[in-house]
C-alpha cells in the first residue's frame, strides 16, 4: 500500500479552457453533435449546389446545421472562459490528499472526503488527469502539481486500483503501464508549502 500523495495548486485560466476542451473533445456526446450538424450543413449545401434542389428541407438542413456548429462553437470557445471568470472556486488555492481511503479536497470554501466511488472514469493527456465524476463534470488534476516523477506514477496507480474505466492516450499508443511517455522535468518554482 503506497502512501498519500499531496498536491497544492492554483489553477490558471488557460489551464481550465484546455482541460474543458479536452473533455468536450474525448466527448462522445458532444462529437456526435459536431458531426450530425456537419453532415446536415453539406448535406444541405450538396443538394443546393449539385441537384439544384432549392426546397424548403434543403434550407432546412443548411439552417439546422449553422445553428448547431454556432452553438457548439460557443460552447467549445466562449462558455469555459465564462465559466472561470464566474466560478470563484477557480480563483482559490487547491489543496489535495490522495489516498486509498479516498480524496481530501481543502479549498478556503471547501474541505471535504471525497470517495474515490464518485469517480466514474477518468482522462488523461500529457499536461492533466481528468477525473469525471458526472456528466460535464470534473475535477482537474495539473501534472505540473507533482512534485516528481515517482509521485505522479504513485498517482496513477492509485487511479488505476480505484477507477476502473481509465483512458489514457499514451498508453493506448503500445506503451507499458509503468512507463511514462515523458521525462520528469521539475516545476519552475517549488511548491509553496506556507
Amino acid at each position: 500500500m503506497e502512501g498519500i500523495i499531496k498536491l497544492h495548486f492554483k489553477y490558471t485560466e488557460e489551464e481550465y479552457i484546455s482541460a474543458t476542451r479536452l473533455y468536450m473533445m474525448r466527448s462522445s456526446d458532444f462529437l456526435f453533435r459536431l458531426t450530425f450538424s456537419s453532415i446536415l450543413l453539406m448535406a444541405g449545401i450538396l443538394l443546393i449546389l449539385l441537384l439544384n434542389l432549392d426546397t424548403q428541407i434543403t434550407f432546412l438542413f443548411v439552417f439546422v446545421g449553422v445553428v448547431w456548429l454556432l452553438l457548439l462553437s460557443l460552447i467549445f470557445f466562449v462558455v469555459p472562459r465564462q465559466r472561470f471568470h464566474s466560478d470563484p472556486k477557480f480563483l482559490d488555492e487547491y489543496f489535495l490528499q490522495f489516498s486509498e481511503d479516498g480524496i481530501h479536497f481543502k479549498t478556503a470554501q471547501i474541505d471535504s472526503l471525497i470517495q474515490w466511488s464518485l469517480y466514474s472514469k477518468v482522462l488523461e493527456d500529457d499536461r492533466f488527469y481528468l477525473m469525471v465524476y458526472g456528466k460535464n463534470m470534473i475535477s482537474i488534476i495539473p501534472k505540473r502539481a507533482f512534485a516528481s516523477a515517482a509521485e505522479e506514477e504513485a498517482f496513477n496507480r492509485l487511479l488505476r486500483r480505484k477507477i476502473p474505466a481509465y483512458s489514457d492516450s499514451k498508453r493506448l499508443k503500445g506503451r507499458a503501464p509503468d512507463q511514462l511517455e515523458r521525462p520528469y522535468v521539475p516545476p519552475a518554482e517549488p511548491p509553496d508549502w506556507r
